[in-house]
């Protein structure tokens, strides 16, 4: 032990030990193992919900942030958006096509509040 101390005479590793381990859990049938699966699948869409518009105010302050900014190696910036809805993009449509000329200009009209400058 630590510093020397030995442990108090009523403490037991073995039976410790027992308190830890508990009987097996136990099986769940498939129905239940689907609707639990589908329960989470709907408690997770209602908290993106809830939660997008959190996720698109941080765009757009970080837009307004970068208004007229010019990065010395980037460039302007000229979109941004929430992570979720980029990745969901980009596993989507693939990277070159989000990244695309046409695509941005379509962004830009569609957000204009995530839109700091212009292409």
């Amino acid at each position: 032990m630590v510093g020397g101390e030995s442990p108090p005479p009523f403490f037991n590793l073995k039976l410790l030990m027992v308190d830890i381990i508990t009987d097996i859990p136990r099986s769940f049938t498939d129905g239940e193992i689907d609707a639990a699966f589908l329960a989470e699948i709907k408690s997770g869409f209602q908290l993106e919900k809830e939660t997008e518009h959190e996720r698109v105010a941080v765009a757009k302050k970080e837009a307004h942030e970068m208004k007229g900014a010019c990065h010395p190696s980037l460039g302007r910036p000229i979109a941004t958006m929430p992570a979720r809805d980029f990745f969901r993009l980009t596993n989507k449509y693939g990277h070159k096509e989000v990244h695309s000329k046409e695509f941005l200009k379509y962004y830009q009209k569609k957000f204009p509040e995530l839109t700091p400058n212009k292409i």
